[in-house]
């Protein structure tokens, strides 16, 4: 299921992915948010290989993941929910399944994200399975890579429609931490499994770029706001030493633009544990416009990615 706004593009080349797997697709659920019709022209073109149904909603990711889940009813097992900027590997959707076959406690299973540049979603090396804990989850998943099991929605709930990108509040982000760390308090297993590969396809920007520096404090208020949620100062204190450190560091080698960038996201994440917006920062074009993703050494979500 994916919620798209705008990049028919991008839509065209994950639809392509997921006619090719090896496992193919009982359901793809495509929620548009655009304001043409590019998107529908762009699933029309598919209908004949894929079991296609195109929904609307207003904007944001998580509603319209929520929208999605909606229509889908309990017609499913197994549901993920990519960006509509990525490509699955062909054996993606059988690998996921292969995964949740080894135990009816696992909840959801995170695949490897990999984007532009050689940068990836996680953290752990050692090319094997690895059970995730309330400390790695963090930085070990990303919702484009997830795959959930019907029975931890169900119980656990769907997106908190308050987090996301394009929803109204300020915090643009990490949705999909929000219900992963839901599903670990309620009991669930999340298992990575890096035999699972997801492509991004996505504009990778850098501190350079006024809107990637906008929206990383767009997403880290986000990232801030849930780390208040679920984590205590055990836990926020390295993440906030970390990014205080790339701020450091930036300055020392001269790069003051990086830098500032690294601020920025600080900033960002006071405000999420605050719960208050101490300034506005605002992007040249809807945020929803286009997406940026951190392959340095300062990141507000831990996995070098805006959590969206």
């Amino acid at each position: 299921m994916v919620a798209t706004i705008g990049r028919p593009v991008h839509l065209d080349t994950l639809l392509r992915s997921l006619a090719d797997q090896t496992l193919p697709p009982s359901h793809v659920i495509v929620v548009d948010q655009s304001t043409n019709t590019k998107t529908a022209d762009v699933i029309d073109t598919w209908r004949d290989r894929l079991p296609l149904r195109r929904l609307t909603s207003a904007r944001g990711a998580s509603l319209g993941r929520n929208t999605g889940l909606a229509a889908l009813g309990d017609d499913y097992d197994i549901v993920t929910f990519p960006d509509d900027d990525v490509r699955l590997a062909p054996d993606a959707l059988a690998n996921a399944a292969a995964a949740f076959a080894t135990g009816d406690h696992i909840g959801v299973v995170s695949g490897a994200v990999n984007f532009p540049g050689g940068h990836r979603s996680h953290r752990i090396s050692g090319g094997r399975r690895t059970v995730l804990t309330k400390a790695t989850v963090r930085t070990n998943t990303i919702e484009a890579g997830c795959f959930f099991r019907a029975a931890f929605l169900r119980g656990v709930g769907g997106f908190d429609e308050t987090l996301g990108v394009g929803n109204p509040t300020p915090w643009q982000s990490t949705a999909g931490l929000d219900l992963l760390l839901r599903g670990l308090r309620a009991g669930w297993t999340i298992l990575f499994d890096p035999a699972i590969a997801v492509y991004e396809t996505g504009y990778n920007g850098t501190p350079e770029d006024l809107l990637y520096r906008v929206k990383c404090r767009h997403y880290a208020r986000g990232a801030g706001r849930v780390y208040r949620r679920h984590y205590g100062p055990r836990l926020i204190a390295p993440i906030l030493v970390r990014e205080m450190g790339g701020v450091v560091f930036f300055l020392a080698t001269g790069r003051r633009r990086r830098a500032a960038w690294c601020l920025q996201q600080v900033i960002g994440i006071l405000e999420g544990l605050t719960g208050r917006v101490f300034s506005q920062v605002r992007a040249p074009e809807p945020l929803e416009a286009r997406r940026f993703y951190d392959t340095s050494a300062c990141s507000a979500t831990g996995t070098g990615e805006p959590g969206e």
